[in-house]
């Protein structure tokens, strides 16, 4: 189980985030690929959304999950 994060830390991504997703500089811009552009955006607001709802990353975005054998 993963540490709560710091209500500054929680702050500063939650900020973050949304300036990413108000910015017109994306990873996959909309104008030029439509729908695949919305990806990055439902991963940062994925993202947004976990973090205030669980206090913590979701962490299944950066790493595998180990399977015991």
């Amino acid at each position: 189980m993963t540490r709560p994060m710091k209500p500054s830390h929680k702050i500063l991504l939650v900020l973050f985030g949304v300036i990413y997703l108000i910015s017109p500089v994306d990873l996959i811009p909309e104008l030029l690929v439509p729908f695949l552009g919305w990806v990055d955006d439902g991963v940062v607001l994925y993202a947004i959304y976990h973090l205030l709802r669980y206090n913590r990353l979701p962490w299944t975005l950066f790493f595998k999950k180990r399977n015991k054998p």
